[in-house]
């Protein structure tokens, strides 16, 4: 219950009134009014002059502040305070003449209504301050000037931990009803100190499972597998069907454990990782250093001078109102991203005009070492090559981290890079020994991210129904997945690879051309589960084709991580509080239960109602 002191003055409420300096002083609210400070009566709106004495006459004799102490019953038996609110122009008024309304809250709406405010700030990512702030607490008090809103501390402690406890039910409810899962797993630490790892069962729908702290001693791959079986375990080993991490040594050495622990289960790398490592390789090629390191050279002399940058800019300008050239800045390579080298080239590259005028000037005073760079064709044609080169390998990660991406494509996106990395190569400035190299990585990480359920996913996918790039090998490995899942399933394994030859032959239910034509418009698991849901084969497919190629949402989590550790000051457990909340409200679809009325109507019609005193 509270009343405001003044039209947007402070929300004053029986919780918070015993907090509040004891005196005449509580029950008048300061202004300025003719350049003197006065107080008006909040109860009154009677204005007298800094006099504590007349303040406190007044107060005897005030019929209005009578009220305070009144005490009535709320609906639910408690009792409740019912204050007196001033009738400002912004508050509804009972009836022409009455100076105040009567508005209350129970104890269970107060509390229903900080669990709603709680959620919605969770929700939002939004500072759990923000209910601290003036303006805020003048806009709900506009809302409802007698409800008192939940303080920064109690967003952060106990509604923190109930909505926790809300949520990971939800969760765990969405698991239990999904047919199958993946659990997706990736860690980021430096030896010396703790990291953390996040782990994420996908439902299709990544839902944040949970996190573990790691340190120099745990950080080993028996730790990791140990993990990862505990996690199976719990969410239900009979329909996790694969495990996907990122690339770190101990990751990788724990595949086998858990492969071993559970057989249908296939432990599998993430493409993006793979690739970005395949991107670092071609970076550390000794040709490619040694062109970043005079890219940068250039980048950082012109920008550092600021007669080179101000006559770099004023000629951009001119060729912008000329239309023979795109004003650009110069970029530096910044964070750990791919594209900071690639935005160092593009912007050296969209500059070269202006950046080789500058090397000719006679005007300008360049360094001689810059005048070479500047002057060297074969700079910018190696610029030019290996933006090319650098730029397709940096899409291919951006492209399987996208949320739409597919297990199956996988084996396409590699016949893809292996095609264009081959034709690109050869116009670069690594010469034939690094090229190798290149070759050599791109295979190892072909290695890393594609691995027989890959090829089981390529060869059941309805979109790529008559094409054949795997080897002989692929599709033994293949067809082995695709029988241990059968067994793993109790299906027939007979019906089932009979089922994958008429799928293959487009033969019985895909003779026509209308099923094949569907695919097109739905994803190849509801293609699965929704045309062919008669066919033994459908089952395993649906479940393969489930599968997320990357563990980008966990990369999406440690974003969440650092960004809400940079801004709250509470403990390790909180922040993973937070953060699974603030993920999985976003991803959970709402309940009715949570939009159901806390009372009956009665009981709202007398908890809500305003009267006029």
């Amino acid at each position: 219950m509270c009343y405001p002191s003044g039209r947007f003055g402070k929300c004053i409420t029986s919780r918070t009134m015993p907090r509040l300096q004891s005196g005449v002083w509580k029950h008048f609210t300061p202004a300025i009014k003719d350049g003197r400070e006065t107080f008006m009566c909040n109860y009154c709106s009677k204005t007298y002059t800094k006099n504590a004495t007349k303040m406190q006459m007044h107060l005897d004799k005030c019929k209005e502040y009578s009220v305070v102490s009144q005490q009535s019953p709320g609906p639910d038996g408690s009792s409740s305070a019912s204050i007196p609110v001033p009738s400002f122009s912004f508050l509804p008024s009972a009836s022409p003449g009455r100076q105040f309304l009567i508005d209350s809250v129970d104890q269970r709406s107060q509390a229903y209504a900080d669990e709603c405010l709680a959620r919605a700030v969770y929700a939002t990512s939004s500072p759990l301050t923000l209910t601290d702030n003036i303006y805020w607490k003048r806009f709900l008090s506009v809302l409802r000037p007698a409800y008192c809103p939940p303080t920064g501390e109690a967003l952060s402690s106990h509604l923190l931990d109930l909505e926790y406890d809300r949520v990971q039910s939800q969760v765990h409810e969405a698991i239990g009803k999904a047919d199958c899962v993946t659990i997706l797993c990736s860690g980021w630490s430096n030896l010396k100190e703790n990291g953390t790892i996040v782990y994420i069962v996908a439902t299709p729908v990544p839902l944040f499972y949970k996190c573990s702290e790691t340190n120099e001693q745990t950080h080993t791959s028996a730790f990791i597998a140990e993990e990862l079986k505990g996690v199976i375990d719990e969410v239900g080993s009979q329909k996790v069907f694969a495990v996907v991490t990122d690339d770190a040594p101990e990751m990788k050495a724990a595949w086998a454990q858990v492969e071993e622990a559970f057989p249908h289960v296939s432990a599998v790398g993430c493409t993006a990782y793979g690739i970005r490592r395949l991107f670092d390789d071609v970076l550390a090629q000794p040709s490619m250093k040694s062109l970043c390191r005079r890219a940068e050279q250039v980048v950082r002399y012109v920008r550092e001078r600021k007669i080179l940058a101000e006559t770099f800019r004023c000629w951009q300008k001119t060729k912008i109102r000329t239309h023979t050239s795109k004003w650009t800045m110069l970029e530096l390579p910044s964070g750990s991203d791919w594209t900071g080298v690639v935005n160092m080239f593009r912007s050296l590259l969209e500059g070269q005009t202006s950046l080789q005028e500058m090397g000719i000037s006679h005007t300008l005073d360049v360094e001689a070492s810059i005048r070479a760079i500047l002057q060297d064709s074969a700079f910018w044609e190696g610029l030019s090559s290996s933006l090319n080169l650098l730029y397709l390998i940096g899409n291919y990660i951006d492209y399987i981290k996208k949320e739409e991406a597919v297990l199956s494509g996988v084996v396409d996106v590699f016949s893809q890079l292996r095609y264009l990395i081959g034709s690109s190569l050869s116009g670069s400035v690594l010469h034939s020994g690094e090229q190798k190299a290149v070759m050599a990585s791109l295979d190892r990480c072909q290695e890393f991210c594609v691995r027989p359920i890959h090829a089981a996913a390529y060869m059941l996918d309805p979109k790529h129904a008559g094409q054949q790039p795997l080897s002989g090998e692929q599709i033994n490995g293949a067809y082995y997945v695709i029988s241990s899942l059968s067994h793993h399933l109790n299906l027939d394994e007979g019906k089932v690879l009979g089922s994958f030859a008429r799928f293959s032959a487009k033969q019985g239910l895909w003779k026509g051309a209308g099923i094949w034509s569907s695919c097109q418009h739905v994803s190849a698991s509801t293609w699965w589960k929704g045309l062919c849901s008669s066919e033994p084969l459908s089952a395993v497919a649906f479940a393969i084709l489930q599968i997320p190629p990357a563990t980008g949402a966990c990369e999406r989590m440690r974003s969440h991580f650092c960004n809400t550790k940079a801004k709250a000051s509470f403990s390790g457990e909180r922040v993973e509080k937070l953060v699974a909340v603030q993920a999985n409200l976003n991803l959970l679809e709402p309940s009715d239960c949570e939009f159901a009325p806390l009372e009956s109507d009665e009981d709202k019609k007398g908890s809500f109602q305003s009267d006029t005193h």
